[in-house]
């Protein structure tokens, strides 16, 4: 087992060294976010490629690991999904968020709702008609149809850094935008947190009824508490070093704990870091830095162990999770329309083009549901469904929202122009 751990962490050095040196290169090339890389090579290395590969060929390959190896870092995993949250709360700004005057709330607002309901609302209903040859609660179903609906409602600003950085992007448009997508991702680590709350498979603990909204408020009140205990791990050190490793204790705590309690480390984490940056207002610019220089490998062991639990569907799940892009990629049109629309003359209706990316936020909801209800009979195709709506939306999201920035003026054209052959390889 000791071996097969040493396999996984060599392969998450490999990762990170291909990102390093090969991916930011690629990246700027041909146009698209990083991420998908890291996911095969988790797929590649997980037990599951070997299972199929015995399975299809009948040759009696080696295994070099194990489910119960990849279980076995479940603790990383944890970290990872906990640091995405604790990145964003600790640079929330929620008093300019929502002060806004420039229609990103409201495109935020109306789209991720108009989202959640068309996908949730289409996954359900999916489920009651399919044949899929599966005993199904409606719990079940409803769980599925919420998570998907929640993870679909996700857009990512990591293309949209990526646009800016290579294009130099700026105006109305990108401004907006940037205010809604951190918006959205606001609302989507609240909404899981709601959504994990829920669906919480305790419904007392020693004789005491506890219900959705108890659980929802241990999640918000633990994170908090955590947070304003922060400052007796770090008080005024600056060291780099010594911060980054305190990070790590209670990012692991504050994720160990949520994972134990059944309740969401992406929301926890997120008050954790509100409550962190509040309480250390003296060093709030060392604690932003640090945890900006270590978002690159977390998001790699995040990537690549989404990649390595992944457990094959088989064809009929795939086509499955491609209609789930379908159906997601219209809800977010439709929801971009619908936002528009409200806002009355003068905005754009195709802002859905600008809304397709999801980047790591999704990936961690993802995984996180997996971890929990795993032993759930939709969980295999709701957590292939995700993945594979990630992979491919990277594909073209970055130059759709391109095309939308070149259209409302916030690309010069020439520039677009001359840098987009290069991103076509010619």
């Amino acid at each position: 087992m000791n071996q097969e751990v040493l396999i996984l962490l060599g392969a998450v050095a490999a990762a990170y060294l291909i990102a390093h040196f090969v991916v930011e290169w690629l990246q700027d090339r041909f146009l698209f976010t990083t991420g998908s890389e890291y996911m095969l090579i988790g797929v590649l290395v997980g037990p599951s490629t070997h299972a199929v590969l015995t399975e299809n060929t009948g040759l009696n390959l080696p295994q070099f690991v194990s489910e119960g190896a990849v279980l076995q870092l479940t603790p990383l995993m944890e970290l990872a999904i906990g640091w995405v949250g604790l990145l964003y709360g600790a640079q929330l700004d929620l008093g300019r968020l929502l002060g806004s005057r420039d229609g990103s709330l409201s495109l935020s607002t109306l789209s991720s709702v108009t989202s959640f309901a068309l996908i949730g609302g289409a996954t359900w209903l999916g489920l009651s008609w399919l044949p899929l040859g599966l005993e199904l609660s409606e719990r079940s179903q409803w769980l599925a149809a919420a998570t998907l609906g929640t993870v679909g409602a996700v857009t990512s600003p990591a293309v949209l850094d990526l646009v800016q950085r290579r294009f130099n992007a700026s105006g109305p448009t990108t401004r907006m935008l940037r205010q809604a997508l951190r918006l959205d991702e606001l609302a989507a680590i609240t909404g899981f947190g709601l959504l994990s709350a829920l669906f919480h498979s305790q419904a007392d603990i020693n004789g005491h009824p506890l219900d959705a909204t108890h659980w929802f408020v241990v999640s918000v009140m633990l994170g908090g508490l955590l947070g304003a205990l922060f400052h007796f791990f770090i008080g005024e050190e600056h060291n780099t070093e010594k911060q980054f490793m305190a990070f790590v204790g209670i990012v692991v705590f504050a994720s160990g704990s949520a994972y134990y309690l059944e309740l969401s480390p992406l929301l926890m984490n997120m008050v954790l870091g509100v409550a962190m940056v509040n309480v250390t207002d003296d060093s709030t610019e060392d604690v932003i830095a640090v945890l900006e220089s270590t978002r690159r490998p977390m998001y790699i062991l995040l990537l690549f162990f989404a990649g390595a639990m992944w457990v094959p569907v088989g064809w009929m799940g795939l086509l499955l999770a491609l209609g789930y892009v379908l159906i997601r990629n219209l809800g977010v049109f439709v929801g971009g329309f619908v936002a528009a629309v409200s806002q009355g003359e003068g905005h754009r209706r195709d802002m859905g083009r600008a809304l397709l990316g999801q980047g790591e936020l999704a990936v961690a909801m993802a995984l996180n549901f997996y971890l929990v209800f795993k032993d759930d009979p939709l969980a295999d195709l709701v957590f292939t469904a995700v993945l594979v709506s990630v992979l491919l939306n990277e594909l073209w999201s970055t130059r759709l929202l391109r095309g939308l920035l070149i259209d409302s003026g916030d690309i010069r054209h020439e520039l677009a122009t001359q840098d987009g052959a290069v991103a076509e390889g010619t």
